[in-house]
């Protein structure tokens, strides 16, 4: 399926002429301390891109607010408004966790810090690997079923119901593993969850994610790119983030470049190729926007649902 009828589509060039009321809110240090090890995200991307973005959440997050004064009135009701959430999805290497961190701080400045902005990523609502193995499902980690959904479910459902402290479970990429250790959100206003699995549906649950989502974006390119930048980014972390003994993936700085090769490549074609295929690009049209990404990295198409 490939189909944007239902979808405005803004070409790069198109979209940057669409008027923005701020100036530039990001400097290059900041961008460069959030942006991933291998996303070219620049700052004509922030201006050309991402501004005109931010606008549009900030429109749909004002009339969000304004729709639900309105309703409270007329049911006399004075519950404040449920936090706005925002869903990022995307592959495995498409740059959802630096999009995400400029999500965050774009909308921080927006607001002038006047609206509480959390992100929270969904790796932490994986099983234990402990919990995986047990299960023989470790090479399935990111599929579906690698995912404490009732977990999420509750999360998202003590976001919407104005529970004032709602606890995050946390994520080590050095270990590879679930940490025991939470932290809480506190009446957040705003709340931002990237994830591979954000907009999957199962059919034998009774809600789905989608349904708590006020905004969400879907982070696409085509399929060779990502696995190009899959293995780019594989090979940087082995000469950084791999170098500590801790980590995970540490024996891999052990052997060859080869050797190292044909496991990334491996572990693409067997798990993140296949997800990919199977579950990730499947949920692209449940998005509300689609950011699309060339080869280069950069963003060059933009699809609106209409």
């Amino acid at each position: 399926m490939n189909d944007y009828n239902h979808y405005f589509h803004f070409p790069r060039e198109e979209w940057r002429k669409l008027e923005v009321s701020k100036d530039q809110i990001l400097t290059a240090e900041e961008l460069e301390e959030i942006r991933g090890l291998n996303d070219r995200i620049s700052l004509q991307d922030i201006s050309e891109i991402y501004l005109p973005l931010i606008k549009l959440i900030a429109i749909q997050y004002h009339e969000a607010i304004f729709i639900h004064g309105e309703k409270m009135e007329y049911l006399k009701k004075k519950e404040s408004r449920a936090p706005f959430i925002i869903a990022l999805a995307g592959s495995v290497a498409v740059g959802k966790s630096t999009t995400a961190r400029v999500f965050k701080l774009m909308l921080d400045r927006w607001f002038s810090k006047t609206r509480q902005v959390e992100l929270v990523t969904t790796d932490g609502f994986l099983y234990p690997n402990k919990v995986l193995e047990e299960r023989g499902i470790m090479d399935k980690k990111g599929f579906p079923e690698s995912y404490d959904r009732d977990r999420f479910a509750k999360f998202l459902t003590d976001l919407k119901a104005n529970k004032e402290d709602v606890e995050v479970p946390l994520y080590s990429h050095v270990t590879y593993d679930v940490l025991d250790e939470t932290r809480m959100m506190h009446n957040p206003d705003i709340v931002i969850i990237e994830g591979i699995n954000v907009l999957q549906a199962d059919q034998h649950e009774s809600l789905y994610p989608s349904d708590f989502f006020d905004f969400s974006v879907y982070m696409d390119a085509n399929e060779a790119d990502i696995k190009n930048w899959y293995l780019e980014r594989f090979f940087m972390l082995r000469e950084t983030a791999f170098q500590d003994e801790s980590s995970y993936f540490h024996p891999y700085t052990k052997i060859s470049k080869k050797e190292a090769e044909t496991f990334a490549l491996g572990v693409w074609d067997t798990i993140n190729g296949v997800n990919l295929k199977e579950n990730i690009e499947k949920t692209k049209y449940r998005a509300d926007l689609v950011l699309h990404k060339g080869t280069d990295h950069l963003i060059s198409d933009i699809y609106l649902r209409k």
